[in-house]
């Protein structure tokens, strides 16, 4: 896909966007991760806690990781694909491996999964308006994960 100089600009503002998000989550900043989002982002978690609709609850959301379910993390954010859907709006799949130290006595556990993001600009820059995380595995985490379908996504144009 041919892209125009506007949107390779874009295309690297979109990308700053989504590594800042794993490393706000890393650095157990919530509001930092909150900000990359619009004031109307939806996040659906895919399982265990499950989803958010407003910043609020996403504070809440990322507060409670950070501080009180685990110790450390590292997102690792690969295979970044950006389609744009019109001037200020694109759609973004991207990969997660995940790895947590938890607080309690709990092994360590990595999770695999898939970003699949709306992204719009706003007078910030690029946000995040809508955010689904799709599983694809994991190894030792405590929570029973639901594993997305496969084939779920068409291929891009």
């Amino acid at each position: 896909m041919p892209y125009t100089p506007e949107q390779l600009s874009d295309l690297q503002d979109i990308t700053d966007v989504l590594h800042a998000y794993c490393r706000a989550v890393d650095d157990n900043r919530p509001g930092d991760v909150i900000e990359l989002f619009t004031d109307d982002c939806t996040y659906e978690y895919g399982g265990d806690p499950g989803s958010f609709a407003t910043k609020e609850h996403a504070y809440k959301f990322f507060r409670a990781g950070t501080d009180k379910i685990y110790k450390r993390s590292a997102h690792y954010l690969s295979n970044v694909e950006v389609t744009f859907t019109g001037p200020d709006t694109a759609d973004s799949v991207s990969y997660v491996n995940a790895w947590h130290e938890f607080h309690d006595d709990i092994a360590n556990a990595w999770i695999f999964a898939r970003y699949v993001d709306e992204v719009v600009r706003t007078k910030a820059g690029w946000r995040i308006r809508k955010r689904r995380v799709d599983t694809m595995g994991h190894e030792q985490w405590p929570n029973p994960v639901k594993y997305m379908d496969r084939n779920v996504l068409p291929p891009r144009q």
